[in-house]
């Protein structure tokens, strides 16, 4: 793996999971409403027909055959053969036709089929990277045309969704997580403007102090230190990375070594006292006060509960 793969060490740190809720089979008038749950992406990817998706107060979108929407957030959603009809929630939906065999049949003539599933992650940790994603995004094969891999991926995708052979939620919820890391990817290359995370990723001198901090996480990082893998003065790096980021450079270095804590201890083998010097704190004592601080358990307690999930 490249060491200086921001987006895959992220991704690797919050434990990304992708599970399938159902394949909805809706008839040629619907309106659901998806309540806000927790910190999930949710998506939507349209096999047949077409729908609209509505995201709190974000323009309604027309998806239709091969779409893929992804509502980060776990915002309340809307999900309709038309923008302006009234939502029934899904609890009702699901009451009144409970899934068979991976399928919701909302009652009718199915006109519109969508694959609905979830991104979930370690929700303890809190990345700027989801904080700053937009209410919704879409992705459209035809807006694909000049990336093939991209492209490529999500045909896959509704190729799989559809013949629903053996193996098919393993290959499509792996999918999934390729087409938003690559959504993501294009955020950050498409406009530097954008504001964000992403922002700091496309700018390059910000994007040093980023890899600086990921590649590094046990080097005893300053503000100046950091100011100058950037090239930039003090202030104008700290100010700027305050901006895009929405952390100062320490507050964000401090979070970062803390959700790679959480990954090696949840997923590799090695002691807490080498989890602990991994992540840039010299004495176990100090980095089991900070973990306890930050996340309510101790080091110990986390490792055990995590394994006890798993």
């Amino acid at each position: 793996m490249n060491k200086n793969d921001i987006l895959t060490s992220i991704f690797s740190a919050l434990r990304l999971e992708t599970r399938l809720y159902f394949e909805a089979a809706f008839p040629k008038t619907f309106s659901v409403a998806l309540p806000k749950e927790r910190q999930h992406i949710r998506f939507h990817l349209v096999l047949d027909g077409e729908a609209w998706i509505r995201v709190g107060d974000e323009e309604p979108q027309r998806l239709v055959e091969g779409d893929l929407a992804a509502v980060p957030h776990g915002s309340l959603q809307i999900v309709s053969d038309m923008p302006t009809r009234p939502p029934v929630d899904l609890t009702e939906v699901l009451a009144r036709h409970p899934p068979e065999d991976g399928v919701l049949s909302a009652g009718g003539n199915p006109a519109t089929r969508l694959l609905c599933g979830f991104c979930a992650f370690d929700e303890a940790v809190t990345h700027p990277l989801f904080a700053g994603l937009p209410a919704l995004l879409v992705v459209r094969p035809a807006e694909l045309r000049n990336e093939a891999a991209a492209a490529a991926a999500l045909r896959l995708l509704t190729m799989e969704a559809t013949n629903r052979r053996q193996g098919m939620p393993g290959i499509v919820t792996r999918l999934l997580e390729v087409i938003l890391i690559q959504t993501i990817r294009r955020l950050s290359l498409e406009d530097e403007r954008r504001g964000g995370f992403v922002a700091a990723l496309a700018d390059r001198r910000l994007s040093r102090a980023l890899h600086a901090m990921h590649d590094a996480p046990e080097r005893d990082w300053t503000v100046d230190l950091l100011a100058k893998v950037a090239g930039m003065s003090r202030s104008r790096f700290a100010a700027e990375f305050a901006e895009d980021v929405g952390l100062p450079p320490i507050e964000y270095l401090t979070a970062w070594r803390l959700a790679k804590a959480r990954a090696l201890l949840a997923r590799s083998g090695l002691d807490t006292a080498d989890i602990a010097e991994r992540c840039g704190y010299r004495s176990l004592p100090s980095f089991s006060q900070r973990f306890k601080a930050a996340f309510g358990v101790s080091p110990a307690r986390f490792r055990r509960e995590s394994r006890g999930q798993a």
